[in-house]
């Protein structure tokens, strides 16, 4: 579900089969109103828009919601207050600082946030049995075989596939900073050099799975972890899996303290310092394009921004039918647009409690709720509305001591797992009726984590494939863009094909996921600022 930030070096995964196209040449011109516009505020947004302004470049951000963030914000109900999507990062801890780490700090807003380090990764609950994943690779490997003591080898087997993958990505970190000559020599290399980046290239994580383990236990539990990237592992592309995995494994899992809300402030603040405008309450209505270049933007009310430079943080869809048009989108965009298939939707329940969370005696702050070992069933029973044969994930927020969410004496928690806009109907009675349906079997299954909970809710509040759409104009209310299945692996590239324009967030390469999104806002940062001459 989309709660997780994957780590930073699932980006360089994703590059390894896709290409980089490279900026055209353009000169800087004084005459625009700013020198960068910024579509949309969500985390790729933002990251786009400070570094672009820690570039040197005159920006704008604009924002059609009251409030920045996208899918990464809070909201409040009476006493209460939730995280809208975001609960964790993977940011630090582990033998080398990853890249989210060093482009938070590039941008300048590392200090001006607090991160709370999660105990354990999360526990699993299956039909007769349980498993907590602990921080630490070789912890894992223990703890595994200490369960499965015929699946020590494999569990072992599991860290070195995880760890060589982590060392061969590491190893093409490069490839963004070098020059296109030495980036296209370094993948054409990469079935000599990178063997196992090559050998999983294409394979699921069920595939990858079965090679590693015999006992299904043991599978179910080293994949758990799937329900953060979208497709189950029958589907699922093996290597975004194995290298974000890993990376909570050796880095951690991290809350931001004051929500993820607190995140996106700090980059709008961050902006602002350095000279940027961010505007909320301003929906983009056309990317203004002339002979193949864009212009600037237009909102809805009518004003009209110049500028050499946009970043759209808007989905694909939107992006090229709705704000460019199809009549000035080349032929190649519209064909890709046509091939990709969107990832799935969420739906979830957030719930206010009237008692502590050591009311219930449950110290976990991450907790899988699986009702068979049939992962392909469970998504599919999910994406059918049949969310109590399902799986879910709760997350108790109360329980690391963040103030944020609850008042003294109360806690906050929420439910989420997979669903299908194509499911719910158009607000109204019909739709009402279904999401009351929905709220309940969720908080049916928080009761196999919280017996008793449904008897403590005082707030309760939920959340619909249109919820998402509504507040962020992502096409079908989906917060992955693609489906992460290896045919589609490539995702779509940062330049388009359209002069000046580029696109950041979690329909870009490198991944999906707030921490990726960052990512791809800098490397839009990167190559604009290269392309006008600010950047060596």
């Amino acid at each position: 579900m989309s709660k997780r930030a994957s780590p930073a070096t699932a980006l360089f995964v994703a590059f390894l089969l896709l290409g980089c196209s490279a900026a055209s040449s353009v000169k800087k011109s004084d005459h625009s109103d700013y020198d960068a516009i910024v579509v949309g505020a969500g985390m790729g947004g933002l990251s786009a828009a400070a570094h672009l302004a820690a570039g040197g470049m005159r920006v704008l951000v604009l924002e059609q919601h009251f409030k920045v963030g996208g899918c990464t914000t809070s909201f409040r109900r009476g006493e209460f207050r939730f995280d809208a999507a975001l609960h964790e990062l993977s940011i630090g801890g582990g033998r080398e600082k990853p890249l989210l780490e060093i482009l938070l700090e590039q941008s300048g807003v590392r200090d001006k946030v607090e991160l709370i380090r999660i105990p354990e990764l999360g526990r699993a609950i299956f039909p007769g049995f349980e498993f907590t994943t602990p921080n630490g690779e070789h912890e894992m490997v223990s703890a595994m075989a200490a369960r499965w003591p015929k699946e020590a080898a494999g569990a072992e087997r599991f860290r070195q596939l995880m760890s060589r993958i982590h060392d061969e990505v590491s190893q093409l970190r490069s490839l963004y900073l070098g020059n296109p000559v030495k980036a296209m020599l370094t993948k054409l290399a990469v079935p000599l050099r990178q063997r196992t980046l090559f050998k999983y290239r294409s394979a699921t994580l069920a595939e990858v799975m079965d090679e590693l383990f015999d006992d299904p236990q043991a599978k179910a539990v080293a994949s758990q972890f799937w329900s953060y990237h979208g497709p189950p592992p029958e589907r699922q592309w093996a290597l975004i899996y194995l290298a974000a995995h890993y990376g909570y494994l050796l880095n951690g899992a991290w809350q931001v303290k004051g929500s993820s809300q607190a995140l996106s402030n700090a980059y709008a603040s961050r902006i602002e310092e350095l000279g940027g405008t961010v505007k909320t309450g301003t929906r983009v209505a056309k990317i203004l394009v002339e002979k193949g270049r864009v212009r600037g933007v237009e909102t809805a009310e009518g004003e009209r921004f110049t500028a050499k430079y946009v970043v759209s943080n808007a989905d694909p869809y939107q992006t090229f039918y709705g704000l460019v048009g199809a009549d000035k989108t080349p032929r190649s965009m519209r064909r890709k647009l046509e091939w990709m298939k969107p990832s799935n939707s969420m739906v979830g329940v957030y719930l206010g409690l009237d008692v502590p969370m050591e009311h219930f005696g449950v110290r976990d702050y991450e907790v899988f709720v699986n009702t068979s070992l049939d992962t392909s069933a469970m998504y599919e029973n999910a994406m059918a509305g049949r969310y109590d044969e399902g799986f879910a994930s709760v997350t108790l927020y109360s329980n690391l001591g963040d103030p944020f969410y609850a008042p003294p004496g109360k806690s906050v928690v929420t439910v989420n797992t997979y669903s299908d806009k194509a499911l719910w109907p158009e607000p109204g009675p019909a739709y009402e009726a279904q999401k009351r349906k929905m709220m309940n079997e969720l908080v049916g299954m928080a009761e196999r984590v919280l017996p008793g909970v449904r008897d403590h809710i005082e707030v309760s509040v939920g959340m619909t494939p249109r919820t998402i759409e509504s507040y962020t104009l992502n096409y079908d209310g989906t917060p992955y863009g693609w489906a992460f299945t290896p045919e589609q692996h490539a995702r779509m590239e940062i330049p388009t094909p359209i002069d000046g324009l580029y696109m950041a967030g979690a329909w870009t390469w490198p991944a999906h996921s707030v921490g990726m999104a960052q990512v791809s806002g800098f490397f839009a940062a990167r190559m604009i600022l290269a392309e006008a001459g600010l950047r060596k």
